[in-house]
């Protein structure tokens, strides 16, 4: 395991499918909604807006909620099958279970058009078409008091909470259920075999924050690329021809 502190760390993540692609980019939106719209600032708060009216297009286009289903679903059959084993940890391994159960009763209980309410709310509607032009209407939103702008903010999320919740469930327990690894990347690459039988869903590099490369991870069907990578001064992406020692996560459930 690394042992890197969070605040010396550099954290890279790869998808290696695209339904944990989808899930990281709508976590990333949660993420910079729920930090900006604590700011007092009129910036931060359009950062927010902004942010969720992209969350919004998104969940408009994709089954979110049939999607978060079928993966805490196949989790939740992959525990079935570990608590079976002898020596497993089966408290633990019960406890997540009972969770995966509330989060997926929550799932199957939120209604089919569980997004009609921000379809018909005229101010968010009004947002979704005039936020990357600014009107007056936003921008007199935008100028009440900050206590204003964060409760309305927090009424539209509370619509979407289970969505959320159930995001931030998924990818942690992905993000936990990982191999550890420490390699070398001869002369700035490291190839490796995806082994199927394992079904890795996520790559997650670790490293120093304060390096000046970082990883350009590439994947496959069956094998996956790290390449690192500089800035020169001509601000070209350039590969490092050092060897690199990093550590690598395998997440997997």
């Amino acid at each position: 395991m690394n042992t890197f502190s969070d605040n010396h760390a550099a954290i890279y993540e790869e998808p290696v499918d695209e339904r944990i692609r989808k899930f990281l980019k709508l976590e990333n939106y949660f993420l910079k909604i729920n930090k900006h719209k604590e700011i007092d600032t009129i910036y931060d708060s359009f950062a927010a807006l902004n942010s969720l009216v992209a969350l919004y297009q998104t969940m408009s286009r994709a089954e979110v909620k049939r999607e978060l289903i079928r993966e805490i679903d196949f989790h939740k059959s992959r525990y079935s099958e570990y608590v079976k084993i002898e020596g497993s940890d089966k408290i633990k391994l019960n406890s997540i279970m009972e969770k995966q159960s509330v989060i997926l009763n929550t799932l199957h209980n939120l209604k089919a058009n569980y997004l009609n309410d921000l379809h018909v709310d005229e101010l968010f509607q009004h947002c979704v078409k005039h936020c990357d032009t600014i009107s007056s209407e936003l921008d007199y939103w935008l100028t009440r008091d900050h206590a204003y702008r964060q409760n309305q903010i927090n009424l539209w999320l509370e619509l979407i909470k289970p969505i959320e919740n159930s995001v931030h469930f998924c990818l942690d327990i992905l993000r936990k259920s990982s191999e550890t690894r420490e390699e070398c990347a001869k002369n700035g690459m490291y190839i490796f075999k995806l082994e199927t039988e394992k079904k890795v869903r996520m790559l997650r590099i670790t490293m120093h924050s304060d390096n000046y490369f970082f990883p350009r991870i590439s994947v496959g069907p069956q094998r996956a690329t790290v390449s690192f990578m500089t800035l020169n001064d001509e601000n070209k992406f350039i590969q490092i021809k050092d060897d690199i020692t990093f550590v690598i996560d395998l997440c997997y459930i």
